[in-house]
């Protein structure tokens, strides 16, 4: 019983943290792009777009479980219009595609669960598949629930874009700091 609580409180905090984090990143991604935001919630590059394949590769569903809070607590005003349904679903997609299709890729063998023993051509795959998945996801919620000035087949793009180059920047420059660490430590 000591252990199930243990465990349970540590995935709580880990979940916590990472909506903590993923929240001060999304703010300083919107301060230091804010030039090239295509439009409400997407940018040209979306830096925590690799955060979010980060959190899901390290923590798993407690990462997930903290995306999804996250994209909660930044949709909080969706909630004070009314559109309670959209922002919910916007947070399932911020946090459960990233970790359902973690799941699929490494079920399938497709992808190491560890980011360090990837090379740039597996990364670059990860990424790709990620930001693809994302940015469907949201634009298929979005259009169910006829969000307003939304036109799928313009929006779906910017939406890629930046994940994918949000994603790029971000892993690649996490596995080069893993890189270094490693090749020190041996």
């Amino acid at each position: 019983m000591i252990l199930f609580l243990r465990d349970t409180l540590e995935k709580t905090a880990l979940a916590l943290a990472s909506a903590f984090l993923f929240v001060g990143f999304f703010r300083f991604n919107a301060w230091i792009f804010s030039t090239l935001a295509y439009g409400e919630g997407i940018s040209w590059v979306f830096l925590p777009a690799g955060f979010r394949i980060i959190l899901v590769l390290v923590l798993g569903l407690p990462g997930a479980v903290g995306l999804t809070l996250d994209t909660w607590f930044i949709d909080r005003e969706l909630f004070n219009q009314g559109a309670t349904t959209l922002a919910i679903l916007n947070g399932v997609v911020s946090g459960m595609i990233p970790w359902l299709v973690m799941k699929y890729l490494t079920h399938r063998q497709w992808l190491s669960p560890q980011l360090q023993t990837l090379n740039a051509a597996q990364l670059l795959n990860l990424i790709l598949i990620f930001a693809a998945t994302s940015a469907i996801g949201h634009q298929l919620v979005w259009v169910l629930l006829e969000r307003p000035h939304l036109n799928i087949w313009v929006d779906i793009w910017p939406m890629f874009v930046g994940n994918a180059l949000g994603a790029l920047l971000m892993l690649y420059s996490f596995k080069f700091v893993l890189d270094r660490l490693r090749s020190r430590a041996e």
